[in-house]
């Protein structure tokens, strides 16, 4: 079920309403928008099956300026808030941020970033630091730094927007079995707006 509703929002983003002749409708403007996404979350690389059998739930708050912001391209940089839990893992609260480049085919666009942020988490498992003897146990409270990913694609509207993004993030230092990062990929849903 949760597949077929992820199919449908991204094709709905895809292929809906198409107007070719239109482009950027926020062009030059310096008004920043407001953007609620949410996101299903798993722990692991590529595996598009994981996100329908082992997936975590999360939601994200933010917005984005602008460097540069014509009819056609936008270069800009996000500002993020959010909160996910993963049942039987972890839950975690991050900041992050991102730059990256939109490019607008009508109304429909694409984007791409990449950036980083703090997360600050909280593990069901079990976790564990070296002491002169073996293993001390210590808490499941953790602060790590997340590099995040990511490729989208939406649709805009005449003062918002709808869109959808794959991304990857990772937990470093992650430091079990030698692996640095721990890496998450997130498939998200969301809307802009503004005011």
């Amino acid at each position: 079920m949760k597949k077929r509703i992820y199919l449908c929002c991204l094709f709905f983003v895809l292929f809906s309403n198409m107007n070719l002749k239109a482009q950027n409708p926020f062009a030059h403007s310096r008004q920043m928008p407001f953007k609620v996404t949410i996101f299903a979350e798993t722990i692991g690389l590529t595996n598009l099956s994981r996100f329908f059998k082992k997936s975590g739930v999360g939601i994200k708050a933010g917005t984005e300026f602008y460097y540069s912001n014509g009819s056609r391209q936008q270069f800009f940089q996000t500002l993020n808030v959010g909160v996910y839990r993963h049942k039987n893992y972890a839950s975690a609260f991050f900041l992050s941020s991102e730059v990256g480049y939109r490019h607008f085919f009508g109304r429909v666009f694409a984007d791409a970033t990449l950036g980083g942020g703090v997360q600050f988490s909280n593990t069901d498992l079990p976790t564990y630091r070296p002491s002169g003897e073996g293993y001390d146990k210590t808490s499941g409270r953790l602060i790590r730094f997340m590099p995040v990913i990511g490729l989208g694609t939406g649709y805009h509207f005449n003062k918002s927007a709808v869109f959808a993004r794959y991304e990857l993030m990772g937990e470093m230092p992650f430091r079990y079995k030698g692996i640095p990062v721990l890496p998450h990929q997130s498939f998200n849903l969301g809307t802009q707006f503004r005011f």
